[in-house]
């Protein structure tokens, strides 16, 4: 039975690759329930040209009733687009639940004072620095593919399957020896493919 709830932000241009091993996987071996929303309820397509009809609205959201928040990247973080979704991050922390963050959605947070105080990543502190103007965190950036911080989980863009085994280990989805294994079979198979690619030319 479902006992909890994970709200994936939806959007149009949104990196619908960077979600993909998070939700799978707790949809296939947690209590977590999916659920999907975007800024009016309205379809919206994925960077991948896939068209999603989201379950709910941003104004549906109740952060008291959810669990986990996750924002993936996409082009429209870096050109300024969704700030109003900072209030309902602020309403997340303030409830006590968990906020991840990857990619381009770090921009965001960057720019509404949520990384100033706490260890956090991003695609690179240049990066963030350009297009954050208000980001104040220097001094907490980690360059490392993924950081927990408390309730905050951010990660580099690359770091799909390190935010999956983060949101596992924190929410106590599998034993952590199992994410271990489900990790390093997809990076593993990844690098075993490259491996192959690069012996072929």
């Amino acid at each position: 039975m479902k006992k909890r709830i994970c709200y994936l932000f939806v959007f149009n241009g949104y990196a619908d690759w960077e979600a993909a091993y998070t939700v799978a996987h707790l949809n296939k071996y947690s209590d977590f329930m999916i659920r999907t929303f975007s800024i009016d309820g309205h379809p919206v397509t994925s960077m991948g040209d896939i068209r999603i009809e989201p379950d709910h609205s941003l104004a549906d959201v109740d952060p008291k009733k959810i669990d986990l928040l996750f924002l993936p990247g996409g082009e429209a973080w870096e050109n300024g687009e969704h700030q109003e979704l900072a209030m309902l991050v602020e309403a997340f922390l303030h409830a006590g639940k968990t906020v991840a963050a990857i990619c381009g959605a770090t921009v965001m947070l960057g720019n509404n004072g949520f990384l100033d105080r706490v260890p956090h990543t991003s695609n690179d502190l240049a990066y963030l620095k350009d297009l954050a103007p208000e980001y104040s965190g220097d001094v907490f950036y980690v360059k490392e593919p993924c950081v927990v911080s408390d309730q905050l989980i951010t990660a580099n863009g690359a770091a799909a399957l390190e935010m999956m085994a983060a949101i596992f280990k924190k929410f106590n989805v599998l034993e952590e020896s199992v994410t271990d294994a489900v990790y390093d079979l997809f990076k593993s198979a990844g690098m075993e493919n490259r491996l192959f690619a690069e012996q072929q030319v």
